[in-house]
């Protein structure tokens, strides 16, 4: 008895643990920006975001990388495949790299009312392609419509 009550114990710990480090995503707007991102809350872990600045009828998809994945790539710009449902977009991604820091960036621009975007509005995920790596991001609970109501020209 015992031993199942510390086992329940032990993954009681281990579940709270995952779940305080679950992502999420978070619509969050300004009278400038807005932003939907899909991180942890109060940290600075972010999996990827997608941002405007206010009724530009732009959006921004930022997507974190290590430091050293961009490094090596010694250029300033990247291929970036983002594929949601049956919509696929290439797009140079401008490189941001961050010289003292563990993550840089790459960063695409896109019209609001591009087909990539309507389509993640209804898909389950995204996969963002970056020098033959796929990252794999979820779309549920991901206010997708509410951000380009936000980054609609106004």
């Amino acid at each position: 008895m015992h031993r199942f009550l510390a086992l329940v114990f032990a993954l009681g710990l281990v579940t709270g643990e995952a779940l305080a480090q679950e992502r999420e995503w978070t619509l969050d707007a300004s009278d400038q920006e807005a932003y939907l991102i899909f991180g942890v809350a109060d940290s600075d872990d972010v999996g990827v975001s997608l941002w405007c600045p206010a009724r530009k009828g732009i959006v921004n998809l930022y997507v974190p990388r290590p430091t050293h994945e961009l490094q090596r790539l010694a250029r300033r710009k990247v291929p970036m495949t983002v594929t949601a449902g049956r919509e696929t977009a290439t797009f140079a991604g401008k490189i941001d790299i961050s010289a003292d820091a563990p993550t840089s960036s790459v960063e695409v621009e896109m019209p609001v009312d591009t087909p990539l975007l309507k389509a993640m509005e209804k898909a389950d995920r995204f996969t963002v392609r970056i020098d033959a790596q796929d990252v794999v991001f979820p779309l549920y609970d991901a206010d997708v419509s509410g951000l380009l109501a936000l980054c609609r020209k106004g």
